[in-house]
């Protein structure tokens, strides 16, 4: 099946974030990039929701106050609403709020 505009965005929104999150935290993508690459972001995203789980790098990430740059994080964007469930969205939020992103991050 082919990708929307705003899945391919996603895609690349995600992508960006995980070359960032690999050099500044050293943080291990590389499964989750090559689910990106093969399945779409949302498929990947979608399939971490599905088994309750953190993106590969989540903890990392909170270690260095990168939230910002967790696959989570882009999920609950506002632009990206359209391409998950409520369910989806509000696991990742769930997994955010629990690492306290939102108050570290000031948003």
């Amino acid at each position: 099946m082919e990708r929307t505009r705003l899945e391919l965005l996603f895609d690349q929104e995600l992508l960006q974030n995980a070359e960032q999150a690999r050099t500044l935290c050293g943080s291990p993508v590389t499964r989750f990039v090559r689910s990106v690459q093969s399945a779409g972001g949302v498929a990947a995203v979608r399939e971490r929701c599905r088994r309750n789980r953190p993106s590969d790098a989540f903890d990392s990430l909170a270690q260095a106050g990168r939230l910002d740059l967790s696959a989570e994080a882009s999920a609950v964007k506002g632009k990206f609403g359209t391409l998950f469930t409520d369910e989806e969205v509000n696991a990742c939020l769930a997994l955010l709020l629990e690492a306290g992103y939102f108050q570290k991050a000031g948003r």
